[in-house]
């Protein structure tokens, strides 16, 4: 559950700059979020997230 709560909020954080944003630029900014929201995912699954960054 906690993982799905923050990709809605990166996502949502994706639509608050994009409404900013060039239709140009659209598809380079869901690109590089959506490439951010994975790679803090698959580093926080694999143990390389610091772990006082973690809420516990």
């Amino acid at each position: 559950m906690d993982k799905i709560v923050i990709v809605v909020a990166m996502l949502a954080c994706l639509l608050l700059v994009g409404k900013a944003m060039p239709g140009r630029n659209w598809p380079a900014v869901v690109a590089a979020t959506l490439a951010v929201v994975l790679l803090v995912v698959l580093a926080e699954q694999n143990g390389y997230w610091p772990s006082s960054w973690r809420l516990r």
